[in-house]
């Protein structure tokens, strides 16, 4: 008995130690694990993603020298000059006017030497600077619908300067370009070289029109049309499409839903029109980042399925509606839609309506010519029919005119003359012209 406590000692030194080696190897120990790879989730899209410059373009280029006009027809020389401005940069920008009234804005773009890009909509100067950055970062909030290149004094400045004119808010601001002559020449001037003559329109407290002088020859097209199937959409635009029901209404019609969130289809004009009611914001939102989540939202998926461009922007509404365009025109149609509408909620969509069809392989053996008017014959048309009168005209433009044919499968574009007013697109019937007896629908 008188060694038991020497026994106990030993036996509790050497659970103590037995402890600090097992804490040890606890905390040392490393396990041998396989490694699982991370599975990649491919993201469904419906067409290839596009670049803000291939969204964002003006729909007219005029050019004013020795008191002449000329402008485009089409986008051959519209692509060529913007894609020669991504490689510019500006300075910082400079406060010019504000106030600006109708006569003067006239006056401005019909000085000399200067080249007028109009767009549809007034462009946020935060997005335009994606395509031509300027050297300033804390750019306002401020938009343009015309952008003038005044290369007037480029001789002895090696400089052309931009001015941002807008129709809307009626001011304008600059930035300056630095190029030498020689480049503008050979680069910019020679890049609108062929343009048609145009003539200014003038009218009493509005701004100008302008329109081609002589008749203009276009293409009739026929299209074959391939399709994007609405289940796709379903799969994109539903959170979890697993539990999505799919009704079938009648022939010409189909309902998506999950409860909450609802999908309609149009069949037989091919598009269609989600909306998510619980998303539903009023929160103002600047147009920039406005008209950023919308491009992006769409993008994601690629969505422009074709060449489509921004053609509204409803900063109320949170909407933006971009035009489908083809051979470098506007498609406009009563039959279907040819406008992706995007409706911004609380940090995501809340409406998007769009077709579902692709103008996919052109079928005419021979190319059909047709030859419409003068934009000078038009501008007389709507004066003495008076069913529209022209000071309420906000343009007047070419375009297409797009009708199902009876084969449900294969859509015409008709050239066309359009009277834009107020945001709607009033065709001018190519044969009323000749003398028919009705023209505007």
């Amino acid at each position: 008995m008188k060694y038991i406590e020497h026994i106990k000692s030993i036996i509790l030194l050497f659970l103590v130690l037995l402890s600090i080696v097992l804490t040890f190897s606890i905390w040392t120990y490393t396990p041998n694990l396989q490694v699982i790879e991370e599975t990649q989730v491919d993201q469904l899209v419906v067409g290839k993603q596009k670049k803000f410059q291939e969204i964002i373009k003006p729909y007219r280029i005029l050019v004013r020298e020795q008191d002449e006009w000329k402008g485009t027809i089409g986008s051959g020389a519209i692509n060529d000059l913007m894609e020669i401005m991504m490689n510019w940069k500006g300075s910082a920008l400079t406060y010019v006017q504000s106030n600006f009234s109708n006569d003067k804005m006239n006056d401005f773009l019909r000085a000399n030497n200067r080249i007028t890009l109009f767009f549809s909509v007034e462009v946020p100067i935060k997005v335009f600077h994606s395509i031509v950055p300027l050297t300033q970062d804390d750019l306002p909030e401020i938009s343009f619908n015309r952008l003038v290149i005044d290369w007037s004094k480029v001789t002895t400045n090696n400089a052309v300067t931009l001015y941002f004119l807008s129709e809307s808010h009626r001011n304008i601001y600059s930035t300056e370009v630095k190029m030498s002559e020689d480049y503008f020449q050979s680069t910019v001037l020679q890049a609108l070289e062929g343009l048609a003559f145009y003539k200014e329109i003038e009218r009493p407290n509005a701004l100008s029109l302008y329109v081609p002088a002589e008749e203009v020859k276009l293409v009739q097209y026929t299209y074959y049309i391939d399709e994007i199937h609405p289940d796709t959409f379903r799969d994109i635009l539903f959170y979890d499409s697993t539990i999505v029901r799919k009704n079938v209404e009648n022939q010409d019609s189909l309902k998506y839903t999950d409860g909450m969130t609802l999908m309609t289809v149009d069949v037989k004009y091919r598009y269609l029109n989600y909306v998510n009611p619980s998303t539903e914001s009023i929160v103002e939102l600047p147009p920039s980042r406005l008209l950023l989540d919308s491009f992006e939202f769409v993008n994601e998926h690629g969505g422009f399925t074709g060449d489509y461009r921004l053609i509204s922007v409803n900063e109320q509404k949170h909407i933006i509606e971009y035009q489908l365009y083809k051979q470098g025109l506007p498609v406009v149609s009563t039959d279907t839609t040819t406008r992706i509408t995007t409706t911004w909620g609380e940090n995501q969509i809340f409406r998007y309506k769009r077709p579902y069809f692709l103008l996919d392989l052109d079928i005419n053996s021979e190319k059909f010519e047709r030859k419409l008017s003068s934009g000078l014959e038009v501008i007389e048309f709507i004066e003495k029919r008076k069913q529209l009168e022209l000071n309420e005209v906000d343009d007047i433009i070419l375009g297409y005119y797009l009708k199902q044919n009876d084969n449900n499968l294969l859509f015409t574009l008709e050239p066309s003359w359009f009277a834009v007013s107020q945001g709607s697109w009033i065709r001018i019937t190519p044969d009323v012209l000749g003398g028919g007896n009705s023209g505007l629908e």
